[in-house]
């Protein structure tokens, strides 16, 4: 029994809020400065706009951070989300009737559980459709009333229509990675400006890098410059992988690295290997599962040959 009160407590202790105000880091400059400001253009002007780009550029971080900028300009903190895939059926996205209560009470209002979708458009929120590619075309379909019309009719219940607010952002990886559908003619005919985000310049990915550092864990910027020579290396390596390393791999080794440092003068790292020494066991550890090889390519076998070609070891 005190397992579930405390469970409960630990539910609704750490439950996020749609008031909540989150910490989200993140580096505008370069093409993140230009994409934010086409999410305002589009919002003011009324159009849906669709972010594309490979995975790990930032594209939901961004969508965050804007929905949250929007909520401060405007006071409506609704933000609501849904990663999609092929299992996201419409009512995940518009909601449905809750069984127990409709046998009571029958198809109607009280018995009605919104989705997120449908709460976003009663509130005039921002919802985010997150890997929107990878949902089958049946549940894309569902987005094209709310999209054109600004309404969606509700089995029982009758058309609904969204308020005014209401601002609807997708975010997809390319279309030619594994595991992703087209989009339908009649979807992307709605949604009216086309974002591309490509892996960032030097500078903006080891700032975006930096600032996801704790604060006690300490890299130089010659250890930084290692990591990203890591990570491009992935990127140009074209003919052997299909998806290279994201932001997200840099940060990790550079986290990973931070920790070793800050347990440099403790008995576990006395021996205070080099950089190179300790970086090339970091690598293995975070490449092997942050890159993809094309079929026939052995994983261990790329990141042996990065390691040997920039590191030395």
């Amino acid at each position: 029994m005190n397992s579930k009160l405390n469970f409960k407590k630990l539910l609704e202790d750490n439950l996020l809020q749609a008031h909540d105000s989150e910490d989200i880091k993140i580096v505008l400059s370069g093409q993140y400065e230009k994409a934010f400001e086409l999410l305002k253009d589009a919002e003011a002007t009324g159009l849906f706009p669709a972010l594309v780009g490979p995975p790990g550029v930032g594209k939901t971080i961004l969508c965050r951070y804007f929905a949250q900028h929007r909520a401060k300009e405007q006071k409506n903190t609704n933000f609501y989300w849904l990663t999609m895939d092929e299992s996201i059926k419409p009512s995940h996205l518009l909601g449905s009737f809750d069984p127990a209560l409709t046998l009571q009470k029958g198809f109607c209002i009280e018995s009605f559980n919104s989705g997120p979708l449908l709460k976003s458009m009663l509130t005039g929120g921002t919802f985010l459709a997150n890997e929107i590619n990878r949902a089958t075309e049946y549940s894309q379909n569902t987005l094209l009333e709310p999209l054109e019309e600004r309404s969606i009719g509700i089995p029982h219940l009758g058309r609904i229509k969204a308020k005014n607010d209401f601002f609807f952002i997708c975010a997809m990886n390319l279309e030619e990675l594994a595991g992703t559908h087209r989009l339908s003619e009649a979807l992307k005919d709605r949604i009216k400006i086309w974002i591309r985000l490509t892996y960032p310049d030097k500078a903006t990915e080891l700032e975006i890098i930096r600032i996801n550092l704790p604060e006690h864990f300490t890299v130089s910027e010659a250890e930084l410059d290692l990591i990203y020579q890591i990570i491009e290396a992935t990127r140009k390596n074209k003919t052997e992988i299909e998806i290279p390393a994201s932001i997200r791999a840099g940060i990790a080794m550079a986290k990973l690295l931070g920790r070793k440092r800050a347990l440099e003068n403790e008995k576990a790292v006395k021996e205070n290997a080099s950089i190179n020494v300790l970086l090339s066991d970091i690598v293995k550890n975070v490449l092997i599962g942050s890159i993809k090889p094309r079929p026939g390519i052995i994983s261990d076998d790329i990141i042996e040959m990065l390691i040997k070609k920039i590191l030395g070891t």
